[in-house]
């Protein structure tokens, strides 16, 4: 007859954060037996007194076969095979961090696209040129910042406060978009965004060293 202190399977697994197939998998591997096991069903049950070896298969996160070299090593065995795990586990864990910065930089990277490439210091004179004539009314935004579109090979910025309007009309450096042009785009961006450089030096997206390219950037 089954102890009635007895718990079974299901009920052991459930508080000791292990499923019934993994208690079922260390009993096969002989690291953990149950404490009963009903001859008529088979039926496995288990005691409280198991719960903090459960709990060690659980947090401990070794292959099976260390696991059993563990429990049944001594003292200073069953250190340096902690020590050993711990070590791989963590050179694991920085291989998984190098690797999902790398995959993040390259989504980010997807995200935009070149829409064409201008001097540095054109970009930043042209910018500066339009940019006095912006406006600041908080209720129509798009009165406050420099307005840019690119087609038929050529780059057009504008800005305008309702009562001054100024244009610029730049042509792209880089003969991908002089010679094929892109589809059409177009964009705002705030003078917070393009701040003025000095003449050589030049902003876009990104700050640019003297005598650089500065290149458009459009998310996808």
């Amino acid at each position: 007859m089954t102890d009635p202190e007895m718990m079974s399977i299901g009920v052991f697994a459930e508080l000791v954060g292990l499923t019934a197939s993994a208690l079922r998998f260390y009993d096969d591997a002989g690291l953990l037996r149950p404490e009963q096991v009903d001859p008529s069903t088979g039926y496995r049950f288990y005691s409280r007194s198991q719960v903090p070896r459960a709990c060690q298969l659980r947090e401990i996160g070794m292959p099976l076969p260390a696991i059993g070299e563990f429990f049944a090593a001594d003292t200073d065995e069953a250190a340096r095979l902690l020590d050993d795990h711990v070590t791989g586990m963590t050179t694991e864990a920085e291989r998984l961090r190098r690797a999902a910065e790398t995959l993040a930089a390259s989504l980010r990277a997807e995200s935009r696209r070149v829409i064409c490439t201008l001097p540095g210091p054109v970009l930043a004179g042209a910018v500066d040129q339009v940019s006095a004539s912006t406006g600041h009314d908080p209720d129509i935004p798009v009165l406050n910042g420099v307005h840019m579109e690119t087609g038929s090979g050529c780059v057009r910025l504008t800005a305008t406060d309702r009562y001054r309007l100024a244009t610029r009309t730049l042509v792209p450096t880089d003969p991908t978009c002089t010679t094929i042009p892109p589809s059409p785009w177009s964009g705002i961006s705030a003078p917070s965004t393009l701040p003025m450089p000095s003449p050589t030096s030049a902003h876009s997206d990104t700050t640019t060293p003297s005598g650089s390219q500065a290149s458009i950037r459009a998310c996808t």
